[in-house]
């Protein structure tokens, strides 16, 4: 039988070891918050998934492996897989973050002033011109990925189409406007235009980067722009 003061000793050393396992969890708890705070101050996502958009976008997403982007980014490897559970979902999230990007890009580049086929126009010469200034070699990251990877991997093949169609979303209304003041021809949907102008462009970037010249982008600019103009 346990006495009085036994009983209280042992209820006093039972709350004492409560009380140190709630210190050391709560030790813990903030310790590691302050890790992940200072981690993520040190290594900042965005920046990461902008390497990786360089490095895929360059190299394609099988010439580039965890390493490359550890070396290229200064990441250590446990804190890479603190920010993505694999070199797929990395990619995936550069796909992502470059698609909402681009679609943000276009929208800013279509509220400018001026009539939907001469922002068209001024849209897809400028990507010809940075594309020369790429020194023709990388091209877009999603028309990139489509080559390499859209029947072998579902998942990089869906965030890809998604991210396409948004664009082609704003294209369309773009395309849809001039259709309406009549200097865009009508006898094609405007998403069906603005499908054969981006997936056009796409198309000269291939012959691009084996001629490592605009002259093809060119030629390509001027019949797509005849076509789709309202000739009547």
């Amino acid at each position: 039988m346990i006495k009085y003061e036994e009983f209280s000793a042992f209820g006093y050393l039972t709350q004492k070891t409560a009380d140190f396992f709630l210190f050391r969890n709560f030790y813990m708890f903030v310790l590691t918050g302050l890790i992940i705070w200072n981690m993520g101050y040190k290594y900042n996502k965005e920046d990461i998934l902008a390497i990786g958009y360089d490095l895929l976008r360059k190299n394609g997403y099988h010439h580039v492996g965890i390493n490359e982007v550890l070396q290229a980014s200064g990441l250590p490897k446990g804190s890479f897989y603190n920010f993505f559970k694999s070199k797929e979902e990395f990619a995936a999230q550069v796909i992502d973050n470059y698609g909402l990007a681009t679609k943000n890009w276009i929208e800013e580049y279509f509220s400018h002033e001026g009539t939907p086929l001469a922002l068209i126009k001024s849209f897809y010469k400028n990507l010809i011109d940075l594309n020369e200034k790429d020194d023709f070699s990388s091209g877009c990251l999603l028309n990139n990925m489509s080559n390499e990877i859209g029947r072998t991997n579902d998942n990089l093949a869906q965030k890809t189409d998604a991210n396409f169609e948004s664009w082609i979303k704003v294209l369309s209304k773009v395309i849809e406007e001039g259709q309406q003041l009549g200097e865009i021809r009508s006898d094609y949907t405007a998403k069906e235009l603005a499908e054969f102008l981006h997936t056009g462009i796409y198309g000269t970037f291939s012959r691009m980067k084996v001629k490592r010249s605009r002259d093809f982008m060119d030629k390509w600019y001027d019949m797509t722009m005849d076509f789709i103009s309202d000739s009547r």
